[in-house]
This record gives structure tokens, C-alpha cells and sequence, in this order.
């Protein structure tokens, strides 16, 4: 019996029924997989947010886990499908921009068309029951990523492709380092695409400014426990990237910062900016 995993990532809650009809759908074919519910709670039609979390859990999974990533507000439009491949680990999801941080730090990552006819024919819906353009969580998506845990890649991997990709997944050096808050977590930290390598590294990373909001930081600090209880920090976050926090305390609302909201990153006064432009 196949014990391959699936981890489910959407935006779909708990109150609805949603999440719980693509795990009965995955084990009503394979009731052998083990499922993870990496999180349902992703603020609805945060494809940014999505992205975000999909990178920062990919590499502890083990190979062969599949990846069902649904956060979708294109469904039954235009956009397309894709299935990834990355360190044996599978990706599900819509061609929408989830893909876009695995994309950007994962260079042997391929992407490919999934081939939607292939998926159905191999998993059909129950009898008596359509497939819906509305839920293709649970008629598109979780089946194929039954299919790829369950060792059958191969039969839905279509034509290679180059993914939609959001512009706002990368930082930017024009005179400072600029990006966008990804993503804003249960405790108010707000990280940011700016990765800890855009930045300087060792003491010159003492001098940097960060500005968001209202925000204006100076310096970056190792760990929460550097500043007092309701102090400021920026700080480079478990994934790797520069998040602005407030310990014990909500950066987002101390700050009006939500997903979305640019970042920038100055050098000390005089100084070179990260990626060796000259600052403003």
C-alpha cells in the first residue's frame, strides 16, 4: 500500500467543507497516503501569501510528497495548470504565481502543463457526479496530486512551460533595495521578499535602515529576545527572509502594514546600497 504524502495548502478555512471533500477524494482512491494539512487558513485569494508558505515548508517533506496548492481566484478562467518537480517533491497548483518563490530560489525546479485530460480519465468523478468548473480543488487538483504520491507523474505530465511568475515575489535594487511584504503571520510579523542573500552580510548588516509603513528600522537584530517586550525589530526570519516584527506584539498593526505593502532597504548614511548600487 502506497504511503506516500500529500500536503494540502489552501485558502479554503475549516468552517466549510471544502478542504475535507479533497481528502476523501484523495483517499477514496488512495487510502494509503498520508495527508498533511500544511494550512487552509491562507487569507482568501492571497496568491502572494500562498507562495510565501509553499517555499517555506517545501524542502522539509520528504521526496515523493505532492503538493496540493490551492489558492485560486482565477478558477474556471483562463489560467492554466501546472505540475512542478523539484528535489523529487511534486507541485499541484494553478499557473497563477503560487509557483513564484520556488521558482526564484529553486533553480533545478522544472515546470510542466498539467495534462487536465490525463488527470480525468485517470480519476474520473464518482458516478452520478460532473466535474465543476468551480472546484477544481477537489476534481483537478487533489487528483492529480494523488496521482504524483501515488507514483504516477508520468502519466499527467504535459509540455514544459515557464510559469506565471508575480513581480512582487522579487526584490529590486534601484537605489535601494525594494520589495513587498509576502505575507503576514498570526503573530503580526511582516516577511518580506527581500532574502537574507540581497543583503550585506556580518556588520555591514548593522548599518541597514528597513522602512515599511510607518515604519523606520535601523539595524538588524539576530533574534525576538535582542529588544524589550514591545520593541521593534527587523530580523532575518526562519525561511530565510527579512521580516519586520514587534516583539511580543503585531509589526502589521504597529505599522498599517498588510500583504502587498512595499519594503525598502537602505545602507548606512554615505554607503553602498545591497547589489552595489549607489543610494539615493
Amino acid at each position: 500500500m502506497n504511503q506516500g504524502i500529500v500536503a494540502l495548502l489552501t485558502d479554503f478555512g475549516t468552517r466549510d467543507a471544502y478542504a475535507g471533500v479533497m481528502k476523501a477524494v484523495i483517499l477514496s482512491r488512495f487510502p494509503g497516503l498520508r495527508l498533511v494539512d500544511l494550512s487552509h487558513e491562507v487569507a482568501p485569494y492571497d496568491v502572494l501569501s500562498g507562495a510565501y508558505l509553499l517555499y517555506a515548508a517545501w524542502d522539509y517533506f520528504p521526496p515523493g510528497t505532492a503538493f496540493c496548492a490551492v489558492v485560486d481566484p482565477g478558477v474556471g478562467g483562463a489560467r492554466g495548470t501546472l505540475l512542478a518537480e523539484e528535489g523529487g517533491r511534486f507541485l499541484i497548483a494553478p499557473d497563477n504565481g503560487l509557483i513564484s518563490l520556488l521558482a526564484r530560489m529553486k533553480e533545478t525546479m522544472e515546470v510542466f502543463a498539467l495534462d487536465e485530460t490525463a488527470v480525468y480519465e485517470l480519476f474520473p468523478p464518482p458516478p452520478g457526479r460532473l466535474s465543476s468548473s468551480t472546484f477544481h480543488g477537489r476534481d483537478l487538483f487533489a487528483p492529480a496530486a494523488a496521482l504524483c504520491a501515488g507514483g504516477l507523474a508520468e502519466r499527467v505530465r504535459g509540455q514544459g512551460l515557464v510559469p506565471e511568475l508575480l513581480p512582487e515575489a522579487r526584490s529590486q535594487t534601484r537605489g535601494q533595495l525594494r520589495g513587498r511584504v509576502l505575507h503576514v503571520d498570526r503573530f503580526g510579523n511582516c516577511i518580506t521578499s527581500i532574502h537574507r542573500t540581497d543583503l550585506p552580510a556580518g556588520p555591514d548588516s548593522r548599518g541597514l535602515t528597513v522602512t515599511a509603513g510607518t515604519a523606520v528600522l535601523r539595524g538588524l537584530a539576530d533574534t525576538y529576545g535582542d529588544v524589550e517586550r514591545g520593541a521593534p525589530l527587523a530580523l532575518i526570519g526562519s525561511a530565510g527572509f527579512l521580516e519586520l516584527s514587534v516583539r511580543e506584539g503585531s509589526a502589521a498593526a504597529r505599522f498599517g502594514l498588510s500583504g502587498g505593502d512595499e519594503v525598502a532597504v537602505f545602507p548606512r548614511p554615505g554607503g553602498r546600497a545591497p547589489g552595489g548600487a549607489i543610494a539615493d
